[in-house]
């Protein structure tokens, strides 16, 4: 449990809800015909920042989060699903809860 509690959980749980929402909300706009090209940039930075987190924790256990980074990540650029599935808070629930 203090896992989830330390500052640095904190932090990335929040920017993964924040992301997560986001794409929830380019969901709303695609069915104006915006959301969808505007929702790959919120994963963009869910790879680039998340990602980078993971790696730098993870130290031996590279090929596990590279396979976890890559799971959330291909959720996310599926249009639609990515909008509705949380997979960076996943990504970052499961990294914190593994460690």
């Amino acid at each position: 449990m203090s896992n989830f509690i330390s500052p640095e959980a904190v932090v990335m749980l929040l920017a993964a809800v924040l992301l997560d929402t986001i794409g929830f909300l380019f969901l709303f706009l695609s069915f104006l015909g915006v959301g969808i090209p505007l929702s790959f940039i919120p994963d963009l930075i869910g790879l680039i920042f998340i990602g980078g987190w993971m790696f730098l924790r993870s130290g031996a256990r590279q090929k596990r989060i590279g396979k976890r980074l890559g799971l959330a990540f291909l959720g996310e650029i599926i249009p639609f699903f990515g909008d509705i599935a949380p997979c960076w808070t996943l990504a970052v629930f499961f990294e914190l809860k593994n460690n």
